[in-house]
């Protein structure tokens, strides 16, 4: 992402402008599994999906997607969606 950032005139470390909360994430779900349906609907920033000691995931995690209108389309086409037999959330995050 570095070169593209630096080509649009952003910091290197820029990964987007809309932070999505995720949750009710299938626990066998992957970053790749969230990396696939995002990617569908945008371009994405980043993808951290929050995991216990165990390195299990919690149910819950964070997209980064580069621009707002591609937050906003994502929260619109993929909050209810069905993920690996579970509906997802999908909202601005608070953080």
């Amino acid at each position: 992402w570095e070169a593209i950032n630096l080509d649009e005139g952003k910091s290197p470390k820029f990964t987007g402008e809309s932070k999505l909360y995720v949750g009710n994430i299938p626990f066998d779900c992957t970053e790749d599994d969230l990396i696939e349906v995002f990617s569908e609907v945008g371009d994405l920033g980043s993808v951290a999906l929050i995991r216990d000691d165990q390195g299990r995931n919690r149910g819950f995690g964070f997209v980064t997607m580069r621009t707002k209108e591609d937050g906003d389309a994502a929260m619109e086409k993929l909050n209810g969606a069905e993920l690996n037999g579970r509906n997802i959330a999908v909202r601005e995050s608070n953080n």
